[in-house]
């Protein structure tokens, strides 16, 4: 990020072919380089400006594939986010869109202050199925569906509205390949972890466990640790199937076989032998942080947890 943090400041200038952008104030950042609040010198429009580092050329490339298919869809009726152009300026690719109020997250951290209720919910719901399945009948997998992702047009209107963002990781289904990872720690599918074929389903599991840190006001599944993740997939849900455990490219990862009356049966590594077997230490579980045996336990939760 020192590279862009010495070259672009505030009150800078960004030029494409027609138009002039200047930059009000970076409002996200991460690994591709950060995004900018700009004002179109023209019309006085404001826009968000995702500005890419020079070493994500391909990142950029396929992400620009995935927006030419999206953007012949009304992105307002389809509640994804509207893309602008694309530009170079100095060593970097810039990304216009029109400029979203904010994420889910933020808008449950500072407009909501609590968990939200089902009835509140819904609506977002409803309009994150709508995207899912334009982006589905496109052949699209966005494969990065989080609270970040999802972002709320404007808290002043009385109907909320939500948009789908950032296609920076989204791939044709086609070109789907098992072992691939995807998704974050906390909304990755099971069929993702244990290096499974996937489909477009994977969205909609990271939709749900968007969907549940909305009325939890706290992540669904544990988000800082894969093995406290995948512990808590077993919890809820059970083990997974005889096939998916012996077809998984993943599974020894996480589960291991022993001789028991029965034969050879699965079952979940131990913290220490996860630790031993993938180099990374498996983190504890929260002492405050209950263990479920079903999603229907969630029913009953009535206080805040956090991992």
């Amino acid at each position: 990020m020192a590279a862009i943090e010495s070259q672009l400041i505030v009150g800078q200038v960004l030029q494409s072919s027609s138009t002039q952008y200047t930059i009000i104030e970076f409002i996200g950042e991460g690994c591709f380089g950060k995004v900018a609040k700009c004002h179109v010198n023209s019309t006085s429009e404001l826009v968000a400006v995702k500005i890419m580092k020079d070493t994500f050329v391909q990142d950029v490339e396929e992400e620009l594939s995935m927006l030419s298919k999206i953007n012949v869809l009304d992105p307002d009726q389809f509640n994804l986010v509207k893309f602008h152009e694309r530009f170079e300026y100095s060593s970097y690719t810039c990304l216009v869109f029109e400029l979203l109020e904010m994420d889910l997250f933020q808008y449950l951290k500072t407009e909501i202050g609590s968990s939200m209720y089902v009835n509140q919910i819904r609506p977002i719901a409803k309009q994150m199925l709508v995207a899912l399945q334009r982006l589905q009948s496109l052949g699209i997998i966005h494969s990065d569906i989080k609270s970040d992702n999802v972002m709320v047009v404007n808290t002043e209107e009385d109907a909320l509205q939500a948009k789908l963002i950032d296609f920076g990781l989204a791939h044709p289904s086609s070109s789907a390949t098992p072992g691939r990872w995807l998704q974050p720690i906390g909304y990755r599918a099971p069929e993702v972890c244990l290096g499974l074929s996937y489909t477009e389903a994977i969205d909609m599991w990271g939709l749900g466990c968007t969907l549940a840190n909305l009325y939890l006001n706290a992540n669904l599944f544990p988000v800082r640790c894969e093995y406290l993740m995948m512990k808590a997939m077993v919890e809820y849900l059970g083990m997974p199937s005889e096939d998916q455990l012996l077809f998984g490219m993943h599974t020894k990862k996480y589960f291991c076989q022993e001789a028991d009356e029965l034969g050879l049966t699965w079952r979940l590594l131990t913290p220490e032998e996860y630790s031993g077997i993938n180099g990374v230490k498996a983190k504890e579980w929260p002492p405050w942080r209950p263990h479920f045996y079903s999603l229907d336990d969630l029913i009953y939760v009535s206080f805040l947890y956090n991992v």
